[in-house]
C-alpha cells in the first residue's frame, strides 16, 4: 500500500515539475500597419517586412491586429517528428495559427470566443505540425480588446501532451479546492454560530470563478453558453469577492463591538462594492484597470482598518490571520499585472499556484485554530468558573473520583465568605471578582508551606461549588489540630483582607469538613456532606464545623416537612387551635388567639416553629396564611353568635402583611361573614416591626383603615423601646411569656411587666400578658394594671369544638377566675 502511495506522490510531483522544454525559434513581428482585412496570402506577400523580435515576451495594444512569424530551427530528427507551438490565453480577443511551408499553407488552427473552440484551446491556444520540412514558418495572427503581454512556445508534441495533463490536473485541483472549501464554510455557517463563514465560503467560490475564466477551466465544466456569460461577468466576480472579503474580515476581528464608526464605513464600503457588481451584472459591462486598481487599493484600505483596530483590542489569531491575507494581495496584484499587460500569464502559473495553496491553508489553518481555541476554551470553562479562575464543582468531582478510585484518605474544606453579598451589591460584581482572585492567589501561597510534602499538585487546588461557596481538598489523614490549621489560614487571609480605596476590606468565613471515608465513601456525596456542615448554624461562636450525622437528619426533615406542608393545606391535616384571654379587671372573657397546629400522619405533631419558617423560606406562606384567616373568620362566625363582643387575634408573617392580596382577601370574607372588622385583631412579631418600620406603617394604617386591630406580638424579644413601636400606632401589646412565667419571684422581670404596662397605657394600648401559669401571676399582672391574660392557667389552646365547650362554661361564671380555682 505505501508503495503504491509513494509512487502517486512521485507523480503528482513530476506533473508538477515539468517544464516545457522549448526549442529555438525566432521570432519576427510585421511592423507595418497592417490592413485589418489583410489575408494569411497578403501577409505572405509582404514577408520581408518582418522584423525580428528582441524581447522573449510580445506586448500586444489594445484593439490592435498583430501579425507574428515563428521561424523553428528544429534539430535533426527521423522525419515527421510532432511538434507544437502554443501561447497564453488571450482575455477576451483571439488567435489564429498559420502553418505554412515553402510557401504553401498547410494547416491552420484559430481560437475566439466567438466560436466554439476546443476545451484545451481555450488553455492554451496552439497548433500541431511536423519536422518533415525544414522549410517551415508558422503566422500568427493576434487580436485582443485589451494590453497584453503573451510568450510563444514551441515544444515536441510529447512534451505538450504532459503539459497539458499537467496544466489539466493542476487546474482541476486548485479549483476543487477552492469549491470545496468554499462548500464547507457555507456548512459551517448553517450548522454553527459562526454565520459570518459564509461570507468566506461566497469569496472562494467568486475567487474559483474568476480562477476558471482566467485559466479557461470553466469552459471544461460548464457548457459554452453559460460559461461565455460567466466570463462575461468577470468584473461583477471581482467586486463581489471584494465585497466578502471585507465584510468576513470585519465579522472575524469583531469590528462591530470594537469600533462600531470603523464598521459603518467598511459595511459601506463592502455595500458599494455589491452595488457595483450589480451594475456589472445587469448592464454587462467590463472596467478598467485604473478602475480596478483603484478597487484594489480600497479594499487594501478596507482591510488594514479592520486589522488596525483588531491589533489595538489584541484579538486572536490576527497576526496569522493577516498573514493568509497577504498571498490574496499578491494574486490581485499579479492579476492587475495581467490584464494591464506587464506580464505574461505563463510566467504567473505557478507563483500564482503556489499563492494559492497558501492563501486557502493559511485561511482554513486561522479558521481551525481559532474554532479549536474556542473549543478549548468550552473544555477549561466546563471545568473551571469563569469569573475567578477556579476550578469548579464538575472538576472537583472528576478528582474526587480519582482518589475514591484508589482509595486515597482525603478531607474537603468547604468554606462561604460571609461578606460576599455585601460587597457585590456595594462595589459592583466585577470588583467582587476581582477581590476574590487577589484572596485566593494570597490564599495558595499561604498554603504552600503546608503542603510541600504532598505528591499531588492539586492536593491544595481551590475550587468553586456554587455563587459564593469554595472548596479546599486536604489528602491524607488529618488530626482536628492541623484541619482547624488550615482553617486559621483560610480565615487569616480574609481577615486580612483587600484594600479598596484607602481601607482594608476584611470578611470572615464559615467552613464545613468532611472525611473520606469517615463521613462518605463517595464523592458526590462528600460534597454534600461537606455543605451540610457548612450550613450548620447550631454551634454559636465556631466557625468551622464537621460533618454530623444529626445535620443530614434535620435537612431531610425538612425537606420532608417542606413537600408535605402544600398537602397538609389542602387535605385537612392543619388544625387551627384557640387559646382564651381574659379579661383581668372583670375576669370575664376577651377573646381567644388562634394558634396553628400540624399533625403530620407519619412524622406526628409538628411544632410551628419548625413548619412556619419551612413555609417561608419554600414560598408557601401565602397559602398557609390564607387559610388561618379563612378558617379563624369561619369559627369567629359561630363564636359570636354565642359571645357577641368575642376578639379573635391571629398571627400573620412578616413576609404576608403587605401582600395587597391579603387585604382583598380580609374585606371580601368579613363582608361574606358578616363580621366587625374591630373584632379582629392580627399580630405582627416585634422583629418584622423592626425590619420594616417606613412601609410597616403605611400596611399597618390600611388595615386600620379597614377597621381591623394591629398587635405587637413577642414584645421584650427584640430590641426595640416602647417609643419605637409606638409609632407604628398597634393597638395591643403582648408581652413575651419569658417575662411573665417566673414574674413571681423574678425581680427583674417584674419590673419590666410593670413598666411595660404603665408605658403601655400611657400610648392608649392594652397589654396582654402570654405565658400566665398559675394564680399568683394573674394576681400579680392584674395589680400591675395589665389588661388581658392568656396561658395555661386559664387555658392550655384547644380544638374549636372544646373551646366552645369551655366558653359556654365561662359565660356562666361571674369571674373566670372562680371557675379557674375550683
Amino acid at each position: 500500500m505505501s508503495v503504491w502511495v509513494f509512487r502517486i506522490i512521485i507523480f503528482i510531483l513530476l506533473l508538477g515539475v515539468s517544464k516545457a522544454k522549448s526549442e529555438t525559434f525566432d521570432t519576427f513581428y510585421l511592423e507595418a500597419q497592417p490592413d485589418p482585412q489583410l489575408s494569411i496570402l497578403d501577409v505572405l506577400q509582404l514577408d520581408k517586412e518582418f522584423v525580428l523580435v528582441s524581447s522573449p515576451f510580445i506586448d500586444i495594444q489594445p484593439q490592435q491586429k498583430l501579425w507574428l512569424k515563428i521561424s523553428p530551427t528544429f534539430f535533426e530528427q527521423i522525419d515527421k517528428y510532432h511538434w507544437v507551438l502554443y501561447s497564453d490565453k488571450l482575455t477576451q480577443g483571439h488567435v489564429t495559427f498559420y502553418w505554412v511551408q515553402s510557401g504553401k499553407l498547410i494547416n491552420k488552427s484559430a481560437f475566439s470566443k466567438l466560436n466554439n473552440s476546443a476545451p484545451e484551446q481555450r488553455i492554451f491556444p496552439h497548433i500541431r505540425l511536423t519536422s518533415e520540412s525544414q522549410n517551415t514558418a508558422i503566422y500568427i495572427e493576434v487580436t485582443n480588446p485589451v494590453a497584453q503581454q503573451i510568450s510563444l512556445n514551441l515544444i515536441t508534441a510529447e512534451e505538450f501532451d504532459t503539459l497539458k495533463q499537467s496544466r489539466q490536473f493542476w487546474y482541476g485541483t486548485e479549483l476543487g479546492l477552492l469549491y470545496f472549501v468554499s462548500l464547507f464554510m457555507f456548512m459551517m455557517a448553517l450548522t454553527s454560530k459562526h454565520k459570518y463563514l459564509a461570507y468566506l465560503g461566497g469569496y472562494f467560490t467568486f475567487i474559483a470563478l474568476q480562477y476558471s475564466v482566467i485559466t479557461g477551466v470553466i469552459y471544461f465544466y460548464l457548457p459554452d453558453l453559460v460559461a461565455e456569460y460567466i466570463s462575461s461577468l468577470t468584473a461583477g466576480w471581482l467586486f463581489l469577492s471584494a465585497a466578502a472579503c471585507i465584510m468576513f474580515n470585519a465579522k472575524f476581528l469583531s469590528l462591530k463591538q470594537n469600533n462600531k464608526r470603523a464598521y459603518r464605513i467598511v459595511q459601506t464600503t463592502a455595500r458599494f462594492f455589491l452595488a457595483a457588481a450589480c451594475f456589472v451584472v445587469i448592464f454587462q459591462t467590463s472596467i478598467s484597470v485604473v478602475a480596478q486598481i483603484l478597487s484594489f487599493a480600497v479594499l487594501l484600505v478596507c482591510i488594514l482598518t479592520s486589522y488596525y483596530f483588531a491589533l489595538q483590542t489584541k484579538h486572536a489569531l490576527i497576526g496569522l490571520m493577516l498573514v493568509a491575507w497577504l498571498p490574496a494581495l499578491f494574486i490581485e496584484l499579479a492579476r492587475i499585472l495581467l490584464v494591464s499587460g506587464f506580464i505574461p500569464q505563463s510566467e504567473l502559473i505557478w507563483p500564482v499556484r503556489a499563492l494559492v495553496f497558501v492563501h486557502v491553508i493559511l485561511i482554513c489553518l486561522a479558521i481551525y485554530l481559532l474554532d479549536k481555541k474556542k473549543q478549548d476554551s468550552f473544555v477549561f470553562y466546563s471545568l473551571h468558573d469563569k469569573d475567578t479562575g477556579l476550578a469548579n464543582r464538575q472538576a472537583l468531582q472528576h478528582f474526587l473520583d480519582t482518589l475514591v478510585g484508589i482509595k486515597r484518605n482525603h478531607t474537603i474544606l468547604a468554606f462561604s465568605p460571609m461578606m460576599s453579598d455585601q460587597v457585590k451589591l456595594s462595589f459592583g460584581v466585577e470588583y467582587a471578582n476581582k477581590r476574590l482572585k487577589v484572596l485566593f492567589k494570597r490564599l495558595k501561597g499561604q498554603l504552600n508551606p503546608y503542603l510541600e510534602g504532598e505528591s499531588s499538585e492539586q492536593s491544595h487546588q481551590l475550587y468553586k461549588l456554587s455563587d459564593d461557596t469554595f472548596a479546599l481538598i486536604l489528602i491524607g489523614d488529618l488530626s482536628l489540630n492541623q484541619i482547624e490549621q488550615y482553617v486559621c489560614v483560610l480565615a487569616a487571609v480574609f481577615e486580612e483582607g483587600v484594600e479598596y480605596k484607602g481601607f482594608q476590606l476584611s470578611d470572615q468565613i464559615k467552613v464545613g469538613v468532611a472525611h473520606y471515608p469517615t463521613h462518605a465513601i463517595n464523592s458526590e456525596l462528600l460534597i454534600q456532606r461537606s455543605l451540610l456542615a457548612l450550613a450548620d448554624s447550631h454551634s454559636f461562636g465556631v466557625n468551622w464545623h464537621i460533618y454530623d450525622p444529626t445535620i443530614a437528619a434535620m435537612a431531610e426533615r425538612r425537606l420532608k416537612l417542606s413537600a408535605a406542608l402544600q398537602h397538609a393545606i389542602h387535605n385537612d391535616e392543619l388544625s387551627l387551635f384557640l387559646q382564651p384571654q381574659v379579661l383581668l379587671c372583670t375576669g370575664q372573657v376577651y377573646g381567644a388567639e388562634g394558634l396553628l397546629r400540624w399533625q403530620h400522619p407519619d412524622l406526628g405533631f409538628v411544632a410551628p416553629d419548625e413548619f412556619i419558617p419551612i413555609a417561608e423560606a419554600s414560598g408557601q406562606i401565602n397559602a398557609l396564611t390564607e387559610w388561618v384567616i379563612t378558617q379563624g373568620l369561619s369559627y369567629q362566625q359561630e363564636i359570636v353568635k354565642v359571645y357577641p363582643n368575642h376578639m379573635l387575634s391571629l398571627n400573620i408573617s412578616g413576609k404576608d402583611l403587605s401582600r395587597k392580596e391579603l387585604i382583598v382577601q380580609l374585606i371580601t370574607q368579613l363582608n361574606e361573614l358578616s363580621l366587625d372588622p374591630s373584632q379582629i385583631i392580627l399580630e405582627i412579631t416585634e422583629s418584622v416591626a423592626i425590619a420594616g418600620k417606613g412601609k410597616l406603617k403605611e400596611t399597618i394604617e390600611d388595615y386600620r383603615h379597614l377597621g381591623v386591630k394591629i398587635a405587637i406580638d413577642d414584645y421584650g424579644t427584640g430590641y426595640s423601646s416602647l417609643a419605637y413601636l409606638s409609632e407604628l400606632g398597634f393597638d395591643e401589646l403582648k408581652v413575651d411569656k419569658q417575662f411573665v412565667m417566673d414574674i413571681e419571684t423574678s425581680s427583674k422581670n417584674q419590673t419590666i411587666c410593670k413598666t411595660t404596662c404603665d408605658m403601655a397605657k400611657s400610648l392608649g394600648s392594652m397589654v396582654v400578658a402570654e405565658g400566665v401559669e398559675n394564680l399568683a401571676s394573674y394576681n400579680k399582672l392584674m395589680h400591675y394594671g395589665c389588661d388581658i391574660a392568656q396561658g395555661y392557667f386559664i387555658s392550655k389552646p384547644i380544638k374549636f369544638e372544646d373551646y366552645m365547650l369551655w366558653l359556654s362554661q365561662a359565660n356562666l361564671a361571674i369571674d373566670v377566675k372562680q371557675l379557674l380555682v375550683r
